[in-house]
């Protein structure tokens, strides 16, 4: 005669096939979760690449602005144009620093493959015009993704665009700067500067 083992009322386990649903819905789950942090870091990283675009495209519009209101050569026979040369994506022009007495300097602000830039060289002297001043120094970048072609566009007294350096009376300014992540959205920034009359 052979025993036969009693089976105990608690004994009872998972089946092979409730175990293997319940590792795929816990997959799934996984899966899912995993999903939905990757897109909220890609997120994030992006909300972090336009908020630092943003502010660098400000701070270079700022500090262009800052220049130009202060355009000056010294030449007080105005024999000369302190707006060296002009063009849509390129403006060289002279304006002193802040020391006293100040030294002039030559700035120059381009766009270039994408990229907003500025270059400065400063005179060594201080005693006036003319100035000696040397040869830029080399471009360093203000702002990166750019996406516009032309930076700026230049009007005289009346109003009118012009393209003679020493007619200038306004520049409009223009980045429109997209974010590498997302580079079919796409921000704006503008401004107009006056310039001020060395008479």
């Amino acid at each position: 005669m052979t025993a036969t083992r009693p089976t105990l009322r608690g004994e009872a386990g998972f089946s092979l096939v409730e175990m293997l649903t319940a590792i795929a819905v816990f997959s799934i789950l996984i899966a899912s979760f995993g999903m939905l942090l990757g897109s909220s870091i890609r997120h994030t990283d992006e909300l972090e690449e336009q908020s630092n675009l943003q502010v660098e495209t400000r701070s270079a519009i700022t500090f262009l602005s800052q220049d130009l209101r202060q355009v000056y050569d010294g030449d007080s026979n105005l024999l000369t144009s302190p707006i060296e040369s002009i063009g849509p994506t390129q403006i060289t022009f002279l304006t002193p620093d802040r020391a006293t007495p100040f030294h002039m300097r030559r700035l120059s602000y381009r766009l270039n493959a994408g990229q907003f830039e500025r270059a400065l060289a400063t005179s060594s002297d201080t005693d006036g015009y003319p100035w000696s001043i040397p040869a830029l120094g080399s471009y360093r970048k203000l702002v990166g993704s750019v996406a516009n072609a032309t930076a700026f566009t230049y009007k005289d007294a009346a109003g009118l665009t012009t393209a003679v350096p020493a007619n200038v009376r306004t520049v409009h300014v223009t980045l429109t700067v997209a974010t590498n992540t997302t580079p079919a959205r796409q921000y704006t920034y503008q401004t107009n500067v006056s310039l001020r009359s060395e008479s």
